[in-house]
């Protein structure tokens, strides 16, 4: 038995370590740049990306990375607004299903443009929809409430800032033009890991490219990794520096790569300046980030926010134009450690000379199977000569750029390639691994009315042109009709050494064709279309295997009766799905002593999970179609794949207590009371007393509450309203842990303020910070509204005691000014703040304090 046990660790072990080279030996290409939405009436990018399969994996390409797929506010997908609708500016979702499929068959993964750190409302600034996320998972300092005109109750969890760690100009991590989201909140992170697995699990994606990520914790990104578990994942650091590139990638545990911007800097600055010796740091390794841990780099020389169509980092960061240096720099990235990426307009936009020079280079990095980890020796670094050795799995590489003379030493080098300032040579890897006997597969082709019944298919190989041996010239072998159908089928079974990647099919009857088809497993073609099964009209084929049971769950608002019934029809026939009833549908069940009914399907066999539509309803209300293939709990907008509150049999979660400070003003006096209910049910929370609440204690100038979390009831789903029961209170607040609240302003007659998560002043018990009696930093007690500022704008200051109060204003350069300098009493103070206190448009901090102490974090402002 312990001899079994060993055996199949070694199996398991030589799985994993099969993966793990496959993806280290990949190379990448980004299948878009900034403007390519803009494509001619009658055609889109996701079709030009399809129709460009063939070529672009006749490269050796192994992953392809997609832009942002969801519908957005920006044509470029980069505002993320109804993350399930997959109808974007760069196509259809049909045409997108049909693109990954496409590239599957090739054996190319896709991975998926993961805009994650923020998102915008669908009708206004802060309203989400598709799904419909609260207001409270946007974080507590963003910005959007100043672009709505009533009153919204954000999270109680500022915004990560990443210092200077991941930083180097201590940048802070918001987004102005959309809603931050509050990855410190499960119920953001759970829907964001559900919207990722269903790009995974029902798109097709295989792995991420995660945007903006110094947005967001980074083990919040190996969260992520964890409940997706892509082929691939990277993230986009624009920072130049690889000392914090590294960070990041540290902070995420390893879980993934990063982009090496420092290489491309670094590439061409020595380019410009003629200067190789850049290319060497201090220890003789390479510059870049694949210096330090090119196990997680990827390279690349330019993308779509770099390159000359959005230059988001000025003309100076986008890489030399001219064919002469983008050929030597593929001759450095795609000969280096790391995982080299291609750019599509590099590739496609730049003329045949850069595309075959690319093509050739990655063809000798795979000879040698040169990969992310490989080992380096830098021979000279100066300013017109670099050279370098780099050791394969298969061989081994020797490149120089520049215009100095240079040969490697030693005997068996193979000059491979070479052009302007640059040549490779390979010592080893000639003899490329033996190829795989691809199975005996299937294809089927759905022959158009106009089309003869005499249907053929076309079968050759795209390395060679030459047509696949044991098949027949044009026009190719006769396929079998499927009695009764439109169909016709034949069965391919490639000799050994024709690849999968390089089969190709052509469909025709003689006269007519399609185009140059890649298929190499079973499958259905129609109209442009591949499919694994067969999508109709097929006899003989058997269907689908039934999905199963699925049992979905509804919480009854409290405006609904209590019949509740839910209506399941088939997407795909707008008809009701057998073995159901017609509207209203099957009545649910009621689950004993809560909110919640249920309903058990039977999915019939040939109903695909893809297409089951619900529609929950109590006879006169309904909700909308909603899609669920699956075990699920629909409540107000948002599926779930497991309850989320107020369940029975669902264990709660275990109860905590959490104490809620208030600081007192004059004008409320010395009795101040916490009311407590559940936003949920909308009732006064179990355990707590009704209006106006529990009297708190008071301690110094602060009032506090410790209060128990009933059982299942989320700390998000909280309410606080302080009041003194004479006319004074303050608007609805959540709070479910530990906090400090005071007043800042007011609106509609009730009281405004700021949650702190220490105490920030005056604080003698020990609920306060260690540091409790000496003079503190205050944190979160300074607010500013509007921003971005076009005109003027308010700071909105509360101080502890009087004091000296100083404001200042720094630009990005460091360059600083005080702009007020004056004593000020205790309470809340406004400041305005005008154009002249500001320079050109740009981003500003402000910096505040109390007697030469911080009581702030810095502020960003964005002058427009």
């Amino acid at each position: 038995m312990k001899q079994t046990l060993k055996n199949f660790q070694l199996v398991l072990l030589f799985i994993f370590s099969l993966n793990v080279i496959a993806q280290d030996e990949d190379v990448l290409f980004q299948a878009f740049d900034w403007n390519v939405q803009n494509q001619p009436a009658g055609q889109t990018w996701f079709n030009v990306v399809t129709q460009n399969s063939n070529e672009i994996t006749s490269a050796g390409i192994d992953i392809i990375w997609l832009p942002p797929v969801s519908d957005s506010g920006a044509p470029q997908g980069y505002l993320p607004r109804e993350l399930y609708n997959f109808n974007s500016a760069y196509g259809s979702e049909t045409q997108l299903r049909n693109l990954i499929n496409t590239y599957h068959n090739l054996g190319v993964k896709i991975i998926g443009d993961i805009v994650i750190n923020h998102r915008v409302g669908t009708n206004d600034a802060v309203t989400f929809t598709n799904p419909a996320w609260p207001t409270t998972f946007i974080t507590a300092d963003d910005e959007g409430r100043n672009f709505v005109n009533y009153p919204v109750e954000f999270s109680i969890n500022g915004d990560y800032f990443p210092g200077t760690a991941l930083k180097a100009d201590g940048s802070n991590g918001t987004y102005g033009p959309a809603r931050d989201l509050d990855h410190k909140n499960p119920a953001v992170r759970q829907e964001i890991k559900n919207w990722m697995n269903f790009l995974k699990n029902d798109l097709g994606f295989d792995g991420w490219r995660y945007d903006f990520v110094h947005g967001y914790d980074p083990i919040y990104n190996k969260e992520y990794n964890d409940a997706t578990n892509p082929y691939f994942a990277v993230g986009e650091l624009l920072e130049s520096s690889r000392v914090q590139t590294n960070n990041w990638v540290n902070f995420t545990q390893q879980s993934s790569s990063a982009f090496d911007f420092n290489t491309k800097v670094t590439l061409q600055n020595a380019f410009r300046d003629n200067n190789l010796s850049y290319l060497r740091d201090g220890g003789g390794n390479p510059s870049g980030m694949i210096g330090i841990n090119p196990s997680k780099s990827v390279t690349f020389l330019e993308n779509h926010d770099t390159g000359a169509a959005q230059q988001c980092c000025g003309p100076g960061y986008v890489f030399p134009s001219d064919e002469t240096n983008i050929r030597k720099g593929y001759a450095y990235i795609l000969t280096h450690p790391g995982n080299p990426m291609v750019f599509w307009t590099h590739y496609f936009d730049t003329g045949s000379g850069v595309r075959n020079a690319i093509k050739d280079l990655i063809a000798i990095r795979k000879d040698a199977r040169i990969f992310a980890g490989s080992s380096i020796n830098i021979a000279e670094a100066r300013n017109d000569l670099y050279a370098a050795y780099i050791d394969g799995r298969n061989g081994t590489i020797a490149m120089k750029l520049g215009s100095g003379n240079w040969a490697p030493n030693g005997n068996g080098w193979v000059l491979r390639t070479s052009g302007t300032d640059y040549a490779i040579w390979t010592q080893g890897g000639t003899s490329p691994p033996p190829p795989t006997q691809v199975d005996p597969f299937t294809v089927n082709f759905k022959k158009p009315t106009s089309w003869s019944n005499n249907v053929n298919v076309y079968l050759f190989d795209a390395s060679t042109n030459a047509i696949i041996p044991g098949t027949q010239g044009w026009p190719g072998q006769t396929m079998t009709a499927i009695a009764g159908t439109p169909w016709y089928s034949f069965n391919v079974n490639p000799p050994l050494g024709v690849t999968a990647q390089n089969i190709r099919v052509i469909f025709n009857d003689g006269t007519n064709q399609t185009d140059d088809l890649s298929r190499s497993t079973d499958g259905w073609y129609d109209n442009g279309t591949w499919t694994n099964t067969c999508p109709s009209n097929c006899t003989s084929t058997p269907p689908p295997p039934p999905t199963g049971n699925i049992t979905v769950h509804f919480k009854k608002p409290t405006s609904w009766n209590s019949t509740i019934n839910s209506y399941f029809f088939d997407a795909s026939t707008n008809s009701t799905i057998s073995g159901t009833q017609g509207w209203p549908g099957q009545s649910m069940s009621s689950i004993s002593g809560t909110s919640w009914y249920k309903y058990t399907l039977n999915v019939p066999s040939g109903t695909s999970s893809n297409n089951i539509r619900v529609i929950f309803n109590d006879g006169a209300n309904q909700t909308d179609d909603l899609a669920r293939g699956s075990d699920g709990w629909y409540d107000n907008g948002i599926w779930t794949n497991s309850c989320p509150s107020d369940c029975s049999n669902t264990p709660p979660p275990p109860s905590t207590s959490a104490t809620i400070n208030f600081l007192r003003t004059s004008s409320w006096g010395n009795t101040v009371n916490a009311y407590l209910y559940n936003k949920t049910t909308n009732t006064t929370l179990s355990g707590t007393p009704g209006w106006p609440g529990q009297q708190m204690n008071n301690e110094t100038n602060w009032s506090n509450y410790t209060f128990t979390l009933p059982n299942g009831v989320s700390s998000n789903d909280i309410g606080v309203v302080f009041n003194n029961g004479n006319g004074q209170q303050t608007v609805d607040l959540t709070r479910g842990t530990d906090g400090w609240f005071r007043i800042t302003g007011s609106s509609n007659g009730k009281s405004t303020g700021v949650w702190s998560d220490n105490c920030p002043t005056n604080c003698t018990s020990s609920r306060g910070s260690v540091n409790s009696t000496s003079e503190l930093v205050i944190l979160d007690n300074v607010s500013i509204a509007p921003n971005p500022i076009r005109n003027n704008s308010n700071l909105y200051i509360s101080t502890s005691k009087k004091g000296i109060l100083k404001i200042s204003i720094s630009n990005l350069l460091g360059q600083t000014k005080v702009i007020f300098n004056e004593e000020k009493g205790s309470g809340n103070h406004q400041i305005q703040l005008s154009n002249k206190d500001f320079g050109a448009k740009g981003i500003y901090i402000i910096n505040t304090t109390l007697n030469d102490a911080p009581i702030s974090k810095p502020i960003k402002v964005i002058k427009q």
